[in-house]
This record gives C-alpha cells, structure tokens and sequence, in this order.
C-alpha cells in the first residue's frame, strides 16, 4: 500500500474556541494529543480530522487521505445501521451489516485482524459485537489505500487490556509505515508508550508541544490547577433518601438479583452459559473480562433489553421474570448507563429534559413534570457545572458532557440498583476519579447497590464486595 507522507502544518489558526498559534507534524512522529474535556482538545481533534470550517488561519495544511477514528464517527455508523435493521420484516433479529464488509480489502489485513480478535466476528452483524469490538471494527475501517493520516480519538476507550496491547501493536506498525498517527487521549495513564511527540491542551489552545521526553514531565504541573466539572457529593444527597430500607439496614439484605444458570446468545452463538449470580442489598459488583465475553448481554439481560431475560431462571427484586410482570415496574428502581443507551439516545430534546426523562425511564421526554422534578434536575446540572446548559440540545453536547448527563440522568431518582456498563467512557482523569468517589460515597452512605461493569484496572475500588469475572471468548 503506497502512502502520501502525512503532514500537518498550522500557523495562527483560530477554530472554534481555540487558537493553534504553531503546530507541525509530519512522517516518521506518532503524536499522542492529552487535554482534560473542557481543554479544547476535542476542537483540535475535529480541526485536525478535516470536520468544520476555520474562523482564520494563516496556514492550514492538512493530509489528503486522513483516517479518523471517534465516537461521532461510530454513532454515524451505528445510526446508518438502525436505518437498514429489517428486523420488523424478519421472523428473526437482523444483526446488520456483516462485519468484514466495513474493511476493505479483509483478505490483506488477516494478520491485524487476528491479532486484534475478530477473525471469528467477521461474518457477525454490527449489531451483534460488543462495544469493544466495534471499536476495533472502526479502526480497521479507516485503513484505507493511499492512507497519510490516521487520527484517533480515546483509541482505548472501551478496550481489555489484551485488545490495547494490540491497537498499540497496529499503530506502532502504521507510523513506522510513514503514516502519520496522531492519537487524543484525557487520562495520562493512556498515554501510548509508542508515541514520539506529544502535545498538551490547555483551555484556549496548545499549551505545550514538542518530543515524548521533554514534555511528559509537565503533565502533572499542568493537571494540577484543574478541576472536575462532576461536583456531586453522596453526603448531599443520603438526607433526601425517602421511602426504603437502606442496604445493611436489616440482618438480611433484600436480594435484588438472582440468576440460575444463566445463558444468552445470538442467532445460535452462545455468549454465556450456566451463570449463577446472587446480588444483594450492598452487594457492590464489578465485572470483568475481555471484549466480547458477554459482559453488557449480562447486563441487558438483568434490565430486560435482551429476549433471553425470558427464557432465564432469573428473579429482579423478588419477581420471577416472565410471569406476566411489567418491565417498567422494575426499572423505575432501576438507573442506567451504558455505551448501548448512549448510541439509543438520539432523539431530539435538551438537556434538562434528558435528566427528567431518568424519572420515566424513557429515552427522550415524553410525559408532563412537576416542578419539583425539574428542580432535581436543575441541582444534577449544577453538580456537572453544567447549568448554563441547560436548554442546548442533548445531541449537540461533547461526547464527555454528554456521557456526564447520562450519569445524572441515572442518578436523579436514587435507584435501588445502578447498573453502570463503562459509564466513564470519554470522561478525562478527573472526571473519572469524581465519578468514582461519588460512587464509593453512594456504596458508604447505603444509597444505592452498584453493578458495575469496567475494563479500566484504575477503576476497581474497595467498595466493590464482589467480583464477576467472565470468560475469555474474545474471536
């Protein structure tokens, strides 16, 4: 495959609500781009990645053929997707579009397609692999002949530490192929070691930039001055507990989940099978395990997004399901995040009303609110420093900000169970960590029992009482 070499140029270009006074890259750098979600990092990305017109520029030189892998991107795909599902028309579940369809030329790239683990998800639909996988799909996607340019956003997002391993692998190989790679990263524990040059954001534009080694050493210094926009405190919100046991309360807790050897599938591919679970009141639960093992059909399952819900030995707050009981009645005690609710809601309305619609358990808002409701989700807004916010449409928020909204969203009704499936996904470090203090706040003031899926070590704290750590099917 013959390569253009990549080269970025800008001069005093202004973009969106920053200013890039000097950049340059070109063959030969891997690039590795680190700023907090509100540093303007994500304005570079796109201003990089070709998406939107420049206020002003003195230079704006960007590669040909740039390859661009984010979290827009793949909600484009996935929208495309639930555009052709025919799955009303079918006597089955149409899984979308086969997988080695969204590669060009799969029979070139059979080494780095076994290497990041979906050799045997080809002939799967996009509907039908996990969020980690997609994302790999994704990146295999942009790989294109004639490629100059690769420029990925949170390339680990979403990813087991295997999966990383190997994206790091691929990119390693790419720039040494004269491709420029430029990766966007929040956290620095993502900081890839390949990389040769980095670039720090601050609030208005490039704070720093210049080789690996004479830059890493200021990230600290620059980190510590700010500050995370999730301010929620559990201590705030245990006084306004109404109208249950708290977990611990009673000499044995109310058990909330269990599931008698537990299976699920797709079209006849088993995904799990003969999974015993017990959650209990305070039972905090982590699981775990590589892409594609089953960890968010486990969790569909439990809240009834999955047909298989059905056909299990599962019980939901004492309730056998599949007697006749209604959805709803289990998930107004239920709060919700995941990448899966994330893509789903799409639908227009704004931001206030995509945290009021938490009370409803409804992806957009659809019922009339009180006025007292409203407020609740004005005070969330605050916690996210979010209040001017308030009115702008949903879909038009950061990825980040909105994933911070859908936090709240679960939130707003301090649910008997918080069923969380990667909820920091496209939060920086100190978004992640506030998030993460909150919910050991949530587990130590007995709010809240938490199910919580991750694949982030930094993220498996004390409160956790038990630890489900599924299979390796990860091809």
């Amino acid at each position: 495959m013959l390569n253009r070499p990549g080269r970025i140029e800008i001069l005093n270009t202004q973009f969106e609500n920053i200013m890039i006074r000097k950049f340059h890259a070109g063959p030969g750098q891997a690039w590795c781009i680190i700023g907090a979600n509100q540093s303007g990092a994500q304005s570079f990305f796109r201003l990089v990645s070709g998406d939107g017109e420049k206020d002003t520029s003195e230079k704006l030189e960007l590669p040909e053929n740039t390859g661009v892998v984010s979290f827009k991107d793949q909600q484009e795909i996935y929208e495309a997707e639930l555009k052709k599902d025919e799955t009303d028309f079918m006597d089955k579940i149409d899984p979308g579009t086969r997988a080695r369809d969204f590669i060009h030329d799969p029979g070139s790239r059979a080494e780095l397609i076994e290497a990041l683990g979906l050799t045997g998800s080809l002939d799967k639909g996009y509907r039908q692999l996990s969020t980690g996988q997609s994302r790999k799909l994704m990146l295999l996607s942009r790989m294109t002949p004639g490629l100059s340019c690769l420029v990925i956003q949170s390339p680990y997002d979403g990813l087991d530490l295997k999966t990383c391993r190997e994206v790091d692998k691929a990119l390693a190989r790419l720039f040494q192929e004269n491709i420029l790679v430029m990766v966007f990263v929040n956290n620095i524990d993502d900081i890839p070691a390949w990389c040769t040059h980095m670039g720090v954001m601050g609030e208005h534009g490039l704070e720093l930039t210049g080789r690996r080694e004479e830059v890493e050493g200021s990230l600290e210094q620059v980190f510590a001055v700010l500050s995370p926009d999730f301010q929620a405190r559990a201590e705030d919100l245990a006084e306004k507990k109404e109208g249950r046991n708290q977990p611990g309360s009673v000499n044995k807790p109310e058990e909330l989940i269990r599931l008698n050897k537990g299976f699920a599938g797709y079209q006849g591919t088993e995904v799990f099978k003969d999974l015993n679970l017990i959650i209990r009141e305070g039972d905090h639960t982590l699981v775990t395990g590589p892409n594609g093992c089953g960890k968010s059909t486990l969790l569909q399952v439990i809240i009834g997004d999955h047909p298989a819900c059905y056909r299990n030995d599962l019980r939901i707050f004492g309730i056998q399901r599949g007697t006749g009981e209604s959805i709803w009645d289990l998930k107004q005690h239920m709060g919700i995040v995941s990448p899966e609710l994330h893509r789903n809601y799409h639908v227009p309305g704004s931001t206030l009303h995509c945290i009021i619609s938490g009370l409803f358990d409804s992806i957009g808002l659809y019922q009339t609110y009180t006025a007292q409701e409203e407020e609740k989700a004005r005070q969330w807004l605050d916690r996210l420093g979010m209040a001017q916010d308030a009115g702008l449409p949903f879909r038009n928020l950061e990825y980040a900000r909105q994933r911070l909204v859908l936090i709240a969203r679960a939130l707003i009704k301090l649910p008997r169970l918080l069923v969380l499936d990667e909820p920091t996904q496209g939060l920086d470090q100190l978004n992640r960590e506030a998030v993460l203090d909150f919910l050991e706040g949530i587990a130590r003031e007995k709010l809240s029992t938490i199910l919580y899926v991750s694949h982030r070590r930094d993220e498996f704290r004390d409160f956790f009482v038990q630890h489900l750590e599924l299979g390796t099917k990860t091809k």
